[in-house]
């Protein structure tokens, strides 16, 4: 019998070496002074199970469950209970090391953070625990879940699959994008549909699509130049801003050539393409208004000064034949022309025969030659 006390002392004595207890009711392991109800200086177990079925009922026992089978696997929570026996505070950690899904369900009506069951995607773990309500309510909380335990779509428009974060998710609530004055960049020789998905004929080429159905209105583009009428147009570096259709302030606007005038008449034969070292400077596409005046002196032919493969800017046809040299008028003369290129465009001159003017830009003023855009 004493051997059996003494033994029982000895046990006692190695217990109280480790166990501390508080006056306020905390438990010290290995610390003289626990500061929580469970003070513990050192590391802790807690079961481990591994599991090969695809199918398995979690209990009491289980704290770390991981999942080793071939096969998508369903594992079942157990039912809450109300009242004795509750197990508010339980944690399961459950960890998927396959390449098959795990789906976690709920006892019904019970539910994971509103959900009647959750999946832990391959190679992916969650942790639980369980807040003690019974009946149709959250029964339990994800505490963690590593990448997409659950595969849930953002509410921004991303969605989560495994370890992967994409694009594409359903855009639940209004998002902003607020770049912080970096900029934002779509590359590659994909599209930006806007209003289908579906790239409609004639738009091999296009990077933006707008489709807005029947409905006006599709785009808008506001920067403080906007007017009623107005139209888009684009400098030479392609940035636009609305402007007029029409240009009315003509006296301040207008653009003479450029270079220096030769006589392009002095040949004895005619022809078309003479030089004449002028040139004019067209900064966009449009209809143009020209002016030009030029005193020819000669005997009967025909004069003109064009831009090839748009049109003359001045033209004299001969009218009565006469021995003598005569000035052909008119001297002062108008013309409308289009371009569809921005450009400088060298003025040209024809003359019809061998015969060479007598005399070429006299008078006063002497000759000249401008230009004012008037509508796009």
């Amino acid at each position: 019998m004493l051997r059996k006390f003494t033994k029982l002392g000895l046990l006692l004595g190695l217990l109280a070496s480790s166990l501390v207890f508080s006056q306020a009711g905390n438990v010290g392991i290995n610390t003289p002074n626990p500061g929580s109800t469970i003070d513990i200086n050192g590391s802790v177990a807690a079961n481990y199970t591994a599991i090969n079925t695809a199918s398995y009922n979690l209990n009491s026992a289980d704290f770390h469950v991981s999942y080793n089978g071939t096969a998508n696997a369903v594992f079942n929570l157990p039912a809450a209970i109300n009242g004795v026996g509750n197990f508010k505070g339980r944690m399961y950690t459950i960890k998927n090391n396959t390449n098959f899904t795990v789906t976690l369900n709920s006892a019904a009506p019970e539910t994971i953070n509103g959900n009647t069951s959750i999946v832990v995607p391959a190679n992916q773990s969650i942790q639980l625990i369980n807040t003690g309500l019974t009946g149709a309510n959250s029964t339990w909380e994800i505490v963690s879940a590593s990448a997409s335990a659950g595969n849930y779509t953002a509410s921004n428009g991303l969605s989560m699959s495994g370890t992967d974060v994409k694009l594409g998710g359903t855009l639940s609530q209004p998002t902003n994008i607020a770049t912080a004055g970096n900029n934002l960049s779509i590359n590659g020789t994909g599209k930006i549909l806007v209003g289908t998905n579906t790239v409609p004929a004639g738009s091999a080429n296009s990077k933006i699509v707008i489709d807005n159905g029947t409905n006006n209105g599709a785009l808008q583009i506001k920067d403080g130049t906007q007017q009623l009428g107005y139209v888009l147009t684009s400098d030479a570096n392609g940035l636009a801003t609305w402007s007029s259709t029409v240009t009315t302030a003509f006296a301040n606007n207008w653009t003479k050539y450029t270079g220096t005038l030769t006589n392009p008449f002095t040949g004895n034969a005619g022809g078309d393409n003479l030089p004449t070292g002028i040139s004019v400077n067209i900064p966009a596409k449009g209809w143009y208004f020209f002016r030009s005046g030029i005193t020819i002196t000669s005997t009967c032919n025909d004069y003109w000064f064009y831009i090839g493969g748009i049109g003359e800017v001045w033209k004299a046809y001969c009218g009565t034949a006469s021995p003598d040299p005569i000035n052909f008028v008119p001297r002062d003369q108008t013309r409308v022309l289009y371009f569809a290129a921005p450009g400088i465009y060298p003025v040209v001159a024809h003359k019809t025969n061998f015969v060479v003017p007598t005399g070429f830009n006299g008078g006063n003023p002497a000759f000249y030659l401008d230009f004012v855009k008037f509508q796009n």
